[in-house]
C-alpha cells in the first residue's frame, strides 16, 4: 500500500463506522436471525430429545432446566416454545434475505410485524419465567435479546424511510 492510498483510507473507529454504515440492514437482520435460529435449534433439540441444557449453575440465569420442565415452556399443543422460535427465525431469515435482495418495503414490514409478535410473546415469556416459574434461562434470554434487536433494527429502518416505496436501502445509510 502506498502512502497516498493510506492517506485516503479512513482510520480507526471512524473508518470502521463508515464501513458498517454501508452494510445493508437486511444482512444485519439475517445475521441476527441466524443467531436466533442457532439458539432456538439447540433448545429445541435438547427439549425434544430429553437432554440436559448446558446452563451456568448458581447464577440468576441458571434455571434453564427448571424453565424447560415448566408447563409454561410448552404453551400450545405441548410443543416447546423453542420449536416456535426455530420456525420464527427461519421465516424472519428468509424475509431478511428477500428484503436485502429486492428492497421491497412490504417485506421489511412483514419482518417488522413478525418480530413484533415475537417480542410480545417474549414479554409474556419473561413474565412467566420471573413470576410464574421462578427461574430464568440464559438461552431464552439470549434468544430474546436477538429477537428484540431484530425488532429494533426493523423499526429503525421503518422510521427512517420517508416514502416507503421510493427509497432504497442504500439511501438509508
Amino acid at each position: 500500500m502506498t502512502d497516498t492510498t493510506r492517506a485516503n483510507q479512513p482510520s480507526g473507529l471512524a473508518g470502521l463506522w463508515r464501513q458498517i454504515r454501508h452494510i445493508h440492514p437486511g444482512l444485519v437482520l439475517a445475521t441476527l436471525d441466524l443467531i436466533g435460529l442457532g439458539i432456538a435449534s439447540y433448545l429445541s433439540y435438547e427439549e425434544l430429545t430429553g437432554g440436559q441444557l448446558v446452563c451456568p449453575r448458581g447464577t440468576v440465569l441458571g434455571g434453564c432446566q427448571t424453565v424447560a420442565n415448566s408447563p409454561y415452556s410448552r404453551p400450545f399443543f405441548h410443543v416447546p416454545v423453542a420449536v416456535y422460535g426455530v420456525f420464527l427465525s427461519i421465516t424472519l431469515f428468509c424475509l431478511a434475505i428477500y428484503w436485502w435482495r429486492t428492497n421491497n418495503y412490504r417485506i421489511l414490514l412483514a419482518h417488522y410485524g413478525l418480530s413484533l409478535v415475537g417480542v410480545l410473546f417474549e414479554g409474556w415469556f419473561q413474565f412467566a419465567q420471573i413470576f410464574l416459574i421462578g427461574a430464568v434461562c440464559i438461552w431464552c434470554e439470549s434468544y430474546g435479546i436477538s429477537l428484540i434487536l431484530r425488532f429494533l433494527i426493523a423499526l429503525w429502518v421503518y422510521l427512517r424511510t420517508p416514502k416507503p416505496g421510493a427509497v432504497s436501502a442504500e439511501e438509508l445509510a
